[in-house]
């Protein structure tokens, strides 16, 4: 199939586009959710290695808790180096899902089927046209290189 809007209908008068459409959207939303687990990994781990963090700074002898206090806080921010690139991976599959619906429908003409997002001037081209996308994304970008550096 190309990649441009095929107007002839199909299946009950639905035009063929839309059956492309929704797969786009579908695979959209299944790397938003591959996303959004990811991103949930180094909040839970540091959340995890907060209370034994804790424990240890608590402690009457620091010498005696200074080894395993820094090994808990070498392990919170390798858990977030690891994390990093399976996110940025997420976040260039997702530009890349995004930008097939949106050149699909700028040879549509009915607004019909296309979002607010899909009629941003110059997003059928970006996503950094995008500006509510990019600051809905900027946590998972953000969080894994906060806990590396306040680790």
């Amino acid at each position: 199939m190309a990649d441009g809007p095929d107007e002839r209908p199909h299946d009950g008068g639905t035009p063929p586009y839309l059956d492309r459409l929704h797969f786009y959207r579908d695979e959209v939303k299944h790397e938003f959710n591959l996303l959004a687990m990811r991103s949930n990994i180094p909040v839970t781990c540091q959340s995890f290695l907060v209370v034994p963090f804790a424990i240890l700074n608590t402690a009457t002898v620091f010498r005696a808790v200074a080894v395993p206090a820094a090994f808990v806080a070498l392990l919170g921010m390798y858990t977030a180096w690891v994390i990093q690139e399976p996110i940025l991976v997420a976040h260039r599959l997702i530009a890349e899902w995004l930008l097939k619906p949106r050149k699909l429908l700028k040879g549509v003409e009915s607004d019909d089927c296309k979002t607010a997002r899909d009629k941003i001037e110059g997003a059928a081209l970006d996503t950094t046209h995008d500006e509510g996308h990019e600051r809905s994304m900027a946590f998972s970008k953000q969080a894994p290189i906060a806990f590396l550096v306040f680790g």
